[in-house]
């Protein structure tokens, strides 16, 4: 089911606020939502674990047998004989506060929400200020590599889901100079972060060869290629593709239509 003024199959119309199900009102079986449903019988007498995250080694407490489950990378880290499993401490000095935040309320609820603190953006002809989705669409990323990193393909099946549903909301404006740089962002951190048979590094590259004619124009653009040939690479394959938006996966836009079950965080 598509929404009935626009036709888009994303999971949520935020230009009509309406839900938008191809599956109708239940979720699948194995969507990204009910395949991670935790049961706290199962781990709330198992103790805890202290993480400890980031450079600043901030703290924060996790139950063992939950997160024991989720990650068999990090079920080494809890149950082992060396001094961070006896003592139950996993040091993260690699992650950021808020990516653990997200995945520690994806392991709980199933799912993750972040709130957009992002300060307008200015815009020409437009009665309300646009909202910047690059730091929200930054954050699904890094959830990405996280999952990738610790093997927990369920929550990277989710966040590349929300990925793919609000950039597929995004509009790149002429006049908004936050819309180059913020994907330009979003880019290079793919390049850097995950592997190379991901599909969304193949997504980016066709999705700035759509918007070339107004990317190259900056000097940030050349200095992207310049550190990303990988990127390159791929982006000029693509220069003489099809001039429409490029399309996420069909298995993603049938995934972030189960995934997304709350309005859009943006109000695009």
């Amino acid at each position: 089911m598509s929404c009935r003024n626009c036709g888009n199959c994303y999971g949520y119309c935020g230009n009509h606020y309406q839900q938008v199900s191809i599956y109708g009102s239940r979720p699948a079986a194995d969507s990204p939502t009910t395949k991670h449903s935790p049961e706290y019988k199962d781990f709330l007498f198992g103790g805890n674990v202290t993480l400890y995250v980031g450079p600043k080694r901030k703290r924060m407490e996790m139950h063992k047998k939950l997160l024991a489950s989720i990650s068999p990378e990090l079920d080494k880290h809890v149950n082992n004989n060396m001094r961070e499993g006896v003592e139950g401490i996993i040091y993260l000095p690699d992650e950021e506060e808020e990516v653990l935040t997200l995945f520690t309320e994806w392991a709980y609820t199933g799912n993750y929400t972040r709130k957009d603190y992002a300060l307008p953006v200015n815009t020409i002809n437009t009665m309300e200020p646009k909202r910047d989705p690059w730091p929200s669409l930054h954050k699904h990323l890094q959830l990405c590599a996280f999952a990738e990193k610790f093997n927990v393909p369920i929550l990277k099946q989710l966040a590349e889901s929300k990925f793919y549903t609000e950039i597929g909301h995004v509009t790149i404006e002429p006049n908004c100079s936050s819309d180059p740089s913020g994907l330009f962002l979003v880019i290079g951190y793919a390049y850097d972060n995950l592997p190379s048979s991901d599909p969304v590094l193949k997504f980016l590259a066709q999705y700035a060869a759509w918007k070339l004619a107004l990317l190259r124009e900056t000097t940030a653009f050349n200095v992207l290629v310049l550190s990303q040939p990988d990127f390159l690479k791929e982006l000029l394959r693509n220069v003489n593709g099809p001039g429409a938006r490029p399309m996420a996966p069909q298995k993603h836009t049938q995934q972030a239509a189960i995934a997304y079950r709350q309005p859009y965080p943006f109000g695009y």
